[in-house]
């Protein structure tokens, strides 16, 4: 009888470690996955927000607020036209490819999607002028979608 006990004594720890293990398994498993879905969410919110205050400060120091939307691609392109040396010079500012790309060029060069530098990752962006307004609207990588207004100089 008193090797039975031990054995049933021996099996209830056996089991109650088991239990302890899976629980503890479980927990880092839960944690783990939320630890990566909290990651994501917040890497798209910063390319969001950035992409939005880059757009926001690239078109208050364009002297002037000589700015127009124009395409490249399919997607919509926000050119700011600046003067250098009696030049006219522009930056286009664009997504592509799931990517914010900028391109500084001679004013009347042709622009392709690929041509410029890749700056953060962005599903997509759009832009339209109502009145004196620019509305920028950017799409993150998680597919949340945030709007920036900016008063253009008339």
């Amino acid at each position: 009888m008193g090797k039975r006990r031990h054995v049933v004594n021996l099996m209830f720890t056996i089991t109650l470690l088991g239990v302890f293990a899976l629980s503890a398994l479980s927990v880092a498993v839960i944690g783990a996955q939320v630890y990566a879905h909290s990651a994501d969410r917040l890497r798209a919110n910063f390319d969001t927000r950035t992409s939005l205050v880059y757009i926001a400060e690239k078109f208050r120091q364009c002297p002037g607020g000589r700015y127009a939307i124009e395409k490249v691609g399919d997607s919509d392109a926000l050119v700011l036209t600046e003067q250098y040396g009696g030049q006219d010079y522009e930056s286009w500012i664009y997504a592509h490819d799931g990517k914010m790309y900028e391109l500084f060029v001679k004013s009347g060069n042709r622009v392709s999607p690929g041509d410029g530098q890749q700056i953060m990752t962005l599903r997509s962006m759009t832009m339209k002028r109502d009145g004196a307004l620019l509305i920028v609207t950017v799409v993150n990588s998680g597919g949340n979608e945030e709007s920036l207004t900016l008063s253009g100089r008339t």
